[in-house]
């Protein structure tokens, strides 16, 4: 372990490492409805540099949600932060407020989840809720709404993707959101936008109605899991409308996840289930390969670096099994605390947020203090 810093407050957005810095939100203790902050740690030893205050959290959300949930996004010179009801936030890197972007109502029941995402000049931001769902661009330099695409959808917990695709006319970018929310199954989707002005550009049917996981890429498909135990669907981007009948590469009905994402690896789909279920598949066909279990309940996504992949349970114990065409633990360590916040891995380093602590474990190659 290189350091431990104290985090204050609650949260389960996941660290952002970017040069010296490693930025969190979170929620900070006190009231009702608590103050919101992002705050920023020295990634050399865990010193909090900053804690900027952002406003107080507004509308409803679940115990295990809670108002912190959203992961930042910076391009190293701005930090952006969204929370929910409160609003769409960019702060330089030293902590000062530069905009705040109002969103609107933003209520439901179990609150928000989707983080912001970079494109180019722009910071799109999915605002789904139980009425008037939408997406949005926001010019990254100054808050001002560049566009807003409604959604055919009452919630969705998943961060979209930007991803290039290939199409007859050439190379596009595509940000895709896995999932919609509707009371009938035709009405739930993944769909493609352009970023540059949020229109529609591609549509398929099939996911299950409550989505959390966010969308896998790999191998030119992208990967869409949903629901406990529901579909996973591979899907060929590019494509023009509802393609649902043209573009799926291959979909399995059963194996996705509930909430957290599972993880493309070297030409593999590893998919981890709440209960702990992990499965192996070959990314290309769809084959299962193996499938095994680990003991606990999971919130947070999987992560891998040099043939390792990490899966941390909500009581805080990290499984630690190969990346390879058979299952075979490696390591099980417990950090003595509630985990639902996913590690980040940055220049060999883990860092990982549990209930109320941040941790660097350093990697192997790390040189002596």
């Amino acid at each position: 372990m290189r350091w431990r810093a104290e985090v204050p407050g609650r949260g389960v957005s996941s660290p952002v490492v970017w040069s010296d810095y490693v930025f969190l939100t979170t929620a900070l203790p006190g009231d009702e409805l608590p103050q919101l902050a992002v705050l920023c740690y020295r990634r050399d030893d865990g010193q909090l540099l900053w804690q900027a205050e952002v406003g107080r959290a507004g509308g409803r959300t679940h115990a295990k949600n809670g108002y912190a949930s959203a992961t930042v996004a910076t391009d190293g010179e701005r930090v952006y932060s969204f929370f929910g009801t409160t609003g769409l936030f960019c702060h330089d890197l030293h902590g000062k407020q530069l905009w705040r972007a109002e969103l609107g109502n933003l209520d439901h029941q179990w609150g928000t989840a989707a983080s912001p995402v970079l494109c180019g000049d722009l910071v799109v931001q999915l605002c789904d809720a139980e009425q008037d769902s939408y997406i949005a661009g926001f010019d990254k330099m100054s808050g001002r709404r560049v566009w807003r695409t409604p959604r055919p959808s009452y919630g969705c917990w998943t961060t979209p993707v930007l991803i290039e695709a290939s199409t007859a006319q050439g190379k596009r970018q595509e940000l895709v959101v896995n999932g919609t929310s509707s009371r009938v199954s035709d009405g739930r989707m993944v769909i493609a936008y352009d970023p540059a002005d949020g229109r529609e550009l591609w549509r398929v049917r099939g996911t299950t109605e409550l989505v959390a996981p966010t969308l896998l890429i790999g191998d030119g498909l992208v990967y869409s899991t949903s629901g406990r135990n529901g579909p996973i669907i591979a899907i060929r981007p590019g494509g023009d409308g509802d393609v649902t009948q043209t573009h799926v590469a291959w979909r399995r009905d059963r194996g996705g996840p509930y909430i957290p994402t599972g993880l493309y690896y070297r030409d593999r789909l590893y998919i981890l289930n709440d209960a702990g279920v992990v499965a192996c598949y070959d990314a290309a066909s769809g084959n299962e390969l193996w499938r095994s279990r680990l003991r606990g309940t999971f919130t947070a996504s999987l992560v891998a670096a040099a043939d390792r992949i990490y899966a941390v349970d909500e009581r805080g114990t990290v499984f630690v099994f190969a990346a390879a065409d058979r299952f075979e633990l490696l390591a099980q360590n417990d950090m003595h605390e509630k985990v639902l916040a996913t590690p980040a891995i940055a220049g060999g380093d883990l860092f990982l947020r549990t209930e109320s602590h941040l941790y660097c474990i350093a990697g192997a190659h790390a040189a002596e203090p």
